[in-house]
């Protein structure tokens, strides 16, 4: 009796394969992979969003007898994209912080003190940049295939001014809103 019991014992610590019912020596099974790419835009060139697009310069002034153009470049206000080719998307500028309406222009200001200035769309400041609200629409475009980075500049004018105000530092600071 004790043969036959290690006998079955040992049938029991042999491993059992699945039997299909044929003498192969390899078995194959698939299984599925999927990456779901969604709509977007990353701000900036790197792969992470940017905090800030730079800043614009208008330069050092003794006395403004003519307007001042100037014309953004990455890094010092263009503003620049990575998004999903093909996406339907609007790039919206606010007033900035020393206006609500932009129709009668930005300022730039030191105290109570102000420079009047405009942002504008295209190269003949001809359309002014604004976000739908604020007295100026919004670019409205379609991002282009290819999935590289894309530089959007925006064209700056200080208009003269027939009596300079005080020696000091102008600023302010306007908000992008991109909406897709």
């Amino acid at each position: 009796m004790r043969g036959v019991a290690l006998v079955a014992l040992s049938a029991l610590a042999v491993p059992v394969a699945a039997d299909t019912g044929t003498d192969e020596l390899t078995v194959q099974r698939r299984f599925q992979l999927q990456a779901v790419i969604s709509s977007g835009c990353l701000l900036g060139s790197g792969a992470s969003d940017a905090s800030s697009f730079g800043s614009l310069s208008f330069g050092q002034f003794a006395a403004l007898p003519t307007d001042v153009n100037r014309v953004t470049t990455p890094g010092g206000g263009s503003i620049v994209l990575q998004c999903t080719p093909g996406l339907d998307m609007s790039i919206a500028l606010s007033a900035g912080a020393n206006t609500g309406n932009v129709s009668a222009g930005r300022f730039l200001a030191k105290g109570a003190e102000t420079l009047r200035y405009q942002l504008y769309k295209d190269a003949g400041y001809s359309s002014v940049w604004g976000d739908g609200n604020n007295g100026a629409t919004a670019m409205s475009l379609s991002f282009p295939a290819g999935g590289s980075s894309q530089t959007y500049p925006v064209y700056a004018r200080l208009f003269s001014a027939a009596v300079m105000p005080s020696a000091g530092v102008y600023t302010d600071t306007v908000t992008v809103t991109i909406t897709y």
